[in-house]
């Protein structure tokens, strides 16, 4: 996705800021907060699930996902880029974690949404299954998982629930997650 503009990108920080403090906020709620006319909105979004699904996307580029990701390829081993995947969640959950709840409170309502959320799971699973493939090519994947097992596994214990279960919900420090989760996940996968 390219960059939005600077008038989109007014829009999707205004929204950002609305939406966390009440999902419920209107189009126009949005407008007023980023200083434009409604139908301003409407010229770049087309609808609410159209200004959330850019929404997804500009954190991800804000964060530098792609980049980040690219790295777990390079990774030396499978090991190496599960603990890469782990840190990459124990320090990029804290921001991303309002913009999870977000999409994850909306789901429910909006098949859109839904839609969405279940494409963007699709992808961070073909993440994982990736290193469960490097796993098995390395010749230390659990001989009792399939691809789709593992796949879901690391899936899982690399979740933004589990990071919000032991970080938010228990006071985990990001370091104690990275040095468990990894742990538990490579454990989880090899033999």
């Amino acid at each position: 996705m390219s960059s939005p503009s600077g008038t989109s990108s007014r829009i999707l920080e205004a929204a950002l800021t609305m939406l966390q403090a009440d999902p419920g906020a209107t189009m126009a709620e949005i407008a007023a907060q980023a200083g434009v006319s409604r139908q301003a909105v409407y010229l770049h979004f087309a609808d609410r699930t159209a200004l959330l699904m850019a929404l997804s996307h500009y954190v991800d580029e804000a964060r530098g996902l792609a980049s980040k990701l690219s790295g777990l390829a390079r990774a030396p081993s499978a090991r190496a880029a599960v603990a890469a995947l782990v840190t990459l969640g124990a320090g990029d959950n804290p921001g991303l974690w309002p913009v999870w709840r977000l999409f994850d409170n909306l789901r429910p309502n909006d098949p859109a949404v839904e839609a969405a959320w279940q494409e963007r799971q699709a992808d961070w699973l073909g993440t994982c299954r990736a290193i469960a493939e490097r796993f098995q090519s390395e010749g230390a994947l659990a001989p009792h998982l399939s691809m789709d097992a593992a796949a879901d596994l690391l899936g899982t214990l690399t979740s933004p629930r589990l990071w919000e279960e032991l970080v938010a919900g228990r006071g985990w420090t990001a370091e104690r997650y990275r040095r468990h989760v990894t742990y538990l996940a490579v454990s989880a996968l090899t033999h």
